[in-house]
Order: structure tokens, then sequence, then C-alpha cells
């Protein structure tokens, strides 16, 4: 899911792209941009699974006589997994946007 909205942001923004490129971004500059986003949207998406898993873990523990709790640990763990994925799955996008040629980016209709 994070590759196909990264993807779509790509597409959507291929003439920002192609003008920052045309001002002087590099690949590298591009490549970055659309990984720090990608690692955002999976932190949020680790962040807001992190908070319905201690409601979940409230509700249970409040409701029957099961203990439910969350420890850090796991919290942990969901959050650099969160964020790896995001690396992982930006990558491809992120290759797209730096690869494109500025003049035909900024040509482009979207």
């Amino acid at each position: 899911m994070i590759m196909n909205i990264m993807l779509m942001a790509v597409t959507e923004r291929t003439h920002e792209i192609g003008l920052r490129k045309a001002v002087g971004a590099t690949a590298a500059d591009v490549r970055r941009q659309f990984l720090a986003e990608a690692v955002a949207l999976a932190l949020a998406g680790g962040v807001l699974g992190v908070a319905a898993g201690w409601a979940l873990a409230f509700v249970v523990s409040s409701v029957s006589p099961l203990p439910a709790r969350v420890t850090p640990w796991s919290v942990a763990l969901s959050l650099v997994l969160g964020a790896g994925i995001g690396v992982l799955f930006g990558v491809y996008p992120a290759s797209r946007a730096a690869r494109l040629d500025p003049i035909t980016a900024m040509c482009a209709e979207t």
C-alpha cells in the first residue's frame, strides 16, 4: 500500500520533480525526499497501530479476565518494522522519481 501511495505521489508531482531537477536538485536529493515521505507515512501508520493496540488491550483487560498489555519491546519492534517497510517499499518510487528527465517531467500532463 505504501508503494502504491508513493507511486501515485511521483506520478502526481512529476512537474514539481522536473522543476526541482531543473534548478539543480540531484537525483540523490529527489530520492531522499521520497524516501523520507515513505518512512514518515509508515511511521504514522505504525503509531496509529500502536494506539489501536493499546486501546484494544485496554478493552480486552476491562471486559474479560484475560491479562492484556502492551510491552515496550513490542512497540519499538512495530515502529522499527514500520520504518523498514517504508524504506523497502519507498525505494522503487524514489528511484523512479530520481530518474525523470527535467524537461520531459516539466512538460508532462498529469
